[in-house]
């Protein structure tokens, strides 16, 4: 009987410790979601205490009894209750961890060294060679790994290093044998292949070194101090177009979209930006360039900055994901419903066709991972890798932009609906290698409030949502771009469209004042279909480029430069000196050093070179026969 009793009493202490340890551990757990639910939190934890023990009471006084339901029935609601303690530990600090996971500073960055001479197998084969690389030091795949590579092979010892402004100027360096090999991302291959004359640049060229390092993340403080999710924010939401995993490495940022939100009045703007917008970036010196390159330098910073300038609004957030990362979302929450406009076909995710592509057909659909991507990707027809009934439909890069927010609506949808704390902690962990923000774990657990709002009161209803979509003309075959050498296939930006973008945005924000609708119209014969701002009719505006002065004379020319506010200078081509023109008396136009078609604005100077003219002698006048039979008379 007494060994009965001490087993009674050492089992109500042990289960007492366990439930103490669990308490102390749930309690731990609520206080990582500071500021979710702090009343019921406080409250939980209080009524869990006088729960531990009042059951504590009734544990100890059943030592005393011989009657063993007394021990039992507590006992059993004690491990029921250290259960639940243990059960909600385990999934509030997972799912705390993995949110917190996306606050991570440090990622593992990669660098390739290239060449299209199929001669050379390894970097042991350079000699003698000369060897390319950015000279942006705040590039990790583009200078500071390659300069680490570079010091540890000893490549410099007998080799040429030379730097160059820009990647897209050393790609062309590259290609066109100026240097023997470059250092870029591993992923070059998915930066370069649009690009008009690399399109197989993954058969044309070989890797002779890779090396990888981790590295905190380049990102520039682009989050204000100011900024937070309880007040009018913006966030501009990256998606990377890459074959292989990883949001860290060089990638085209082919979808661009800035996102307002004004907590007080939940209502949100989305503008989509075509990835062949061509204009000034904040990373390039004043230079032209597609905005899908602006995420060239292993950061967010120059797309960010880019988009910053080009709205004239502060960003407060971004999230980029890499296509891949897309693909496991969507499957992630089960699939999602859209409203496909066309019947078509596309890649994969990892850009393969044949048995791998993709076959989406038009109207109301259940999309799958590959497919949703397949369409938010889709912006021209592929005749030759699927048949006719596959390539119908109008499509392009508006078209696309349209398709890319249907995409994140279908998403937000589908995450309404989870009620699995597994599955929230799957979806985390699964898209986690392909998406990277600033938003902060404390940033996150502040949308709580407003989240939960949101849900309850049906967020089809509640938040109200307005699209824009900057507008664009192509300029194909019309501008020179000086870096790249060639004539791009770019779009450049209607200012009109910019300016009523701008306008809604800085309304969204609470900056300006909205302009009231006080009247309103309907026709049963047409359906209502949503404004899409920036999409209006624009003057189309002539770019201003460098004309060809060849035929002008100096005082044409000096009067070009004048308007234009460009420096002029004269410079004799034989001596390489500055000479004073007022006319072409002494000198000929020899050519021009900045290449005609250039945007003027990227321009702060315009050098023509002259040469002398060439003086003939004059031969002198032979006296005629007739003249000298006279004078001889």
């Amino acid at each position: 009987m007494r060994k009965k009793k001490i087993l009674k009493t050492f089992t109500i202490f042990i289960l007492l410790l366990i439930e103490l340890i669990s308490l102390c551990f749930f309690t731990y757990s609520l206080i990582l979601y500071e500021g979710v639910e702090t009343f019921y939190r406080i409250y939980g934890v209080i009524i869990l205490v006088y729960l531990f023990l009042f059951l504590s009471y009734l544990l100890l006084r059943s030592i005393k009894k011989k009657n063993m339901k007394s021990f039992v029935i507590p006992a059993i609601l004690t491990i029921v209750i250290i259960g639940i303690e243990f059960a909600g530990y385990y999934y509030l600090t997972k799912i705390y961890k993995s949110i917190d996971a996306y606050s991570d500073t440090k990622n593992t960055y990669y660098s390739s060294l290239v060449t299209y001479d199929k001669s050379l197998n390894t970097q042991k084969d350079l000699r003698k060679k000369i060897i390319g690389i950015v000279s942006n030091s705040k590039d990790i795949e583009g200078n500071i790994l390659p300069k680490e590579l570079i010091k540890k092979y000893s490549l410099d010892s007998s080799n040429e290093i030379k730097e160059y402004d820009s990647t897209i100027e050393l790609l062309h360096a590259l290609s066109n044998k100026e240097i023997d090999a470059a250092f870029f991302s591993r992923n070059y291959v998915d930066m370069f292949y649009s690009l008009e004359g690399y399109e197989n640049i993954e058969e044309d060229t070989k890797v002779l070194l890779e090396g990888s390092k981790i590295y905190e993340t380049n990102e520039e403080n682009i989050k204000s101090e100011t900024a937070s999710l309880n007040k009018p924010f913006t966030i501009l939401f990256i998606g990377v177009d890459s074959s292989k995993d990883g949001v860290t490495s060089g990638y085209n940022g082919d979808v661009l979209l800035l996102a307002t939100f004004n907590p007080s009045t939940l209502r949100a703007t989305i503008t989509s930006v075509p990835r062949d917008t061509y204009i000034k970036t904040a990373c390039s010196n004043g230079n032209y360039r597609r905005i899908n390159t602006t995420t060239w330098g292993s950061s967010s910073s120059c797309a960010v900055k880019t988009i910053e300038k080009l709205f004239d609004v502060d960003i407060d957030y971004y999230a980029k994901i890499n296509f891949k990362g897309v693909v496991s979302l969507v499957d992630a929450v089960g699939g999602i419903d859209v409203d496909v406009p066309y019947s078509f076909c596309e890649q994969n995710s990892s850009r393969k066709w044949g048995k791998n592509t993709i076959y989406v057909n038009k109207g109301k659909q259940h999309l799958n991972g590959e497919q949703a991507l397949a369409l938010a990707r889709n912006r021209h027809g592929w005749s030759k890798h699927c048949s006719n009934e596959w390539n119908q439909g109008k499509r392009n890069d508006f078209v696309r932009g349209k398709n890319q927010i249907k995409i994140i609506m279908g998403v937000a949808n589908a995450a309404t609906k989870l009620t699995d704390p597994n599955q929230a902690i799957s979806i985390l962990e699964k898209i986690k290698p392909n998406f990277q923000t600033n938003i902060t774990t404390k940033d996150v657990l502040s949308l709580y409030s407003l989240a939960k709002s949101i849900v309850i009161n049906d967020s089809a209803n509640l938040v109200n949502l307005q699209r824009m979509q900057l507008k664009t003309y192509s300029v194909w075959g019309k501008v020179y771009e000086p870096s790249s050498k060639s004539y791009p296939a770019v779009q450049v930006p209607y200012q009109g469209s910019i300016n009523d973008i701008k306008k809604e945005i800085k309304a969204n924000l609470g900056k300006s004042k909205t302009d009231l609708v006080k009247t309103a119209s309907f026709d049963l014969n047409n359906l209502y279909e949503d404004t899409l701002i920036g999409q209006g009719k624009y003057t189309t505006p002539t770019v201003n480029t460098l004309k060809n002065l060849s035929s002008y004379s100096v005082s044409s020319i000096k009067s070009y430069a004048s308007k234009n506010k460009l420096k002029l200078k004269f410079i004799d081509y034989n001596t390489n000196k500055e000479v004073s023109l007022d006319s072409w008396t002494d000198y000929k136009f020899y050519s021009q050093k900045e290449h005609v078609d250039t945007i003027i604005d990227q321009l702060s100077s315009l050098t023509i070179y002259v040469k002398k003219q060439v003086v003939k002698p004059t031969e002198p006048t032979t006296p005629s026969e007739e003249g000298t039979t006279e004078s001889q008379a």
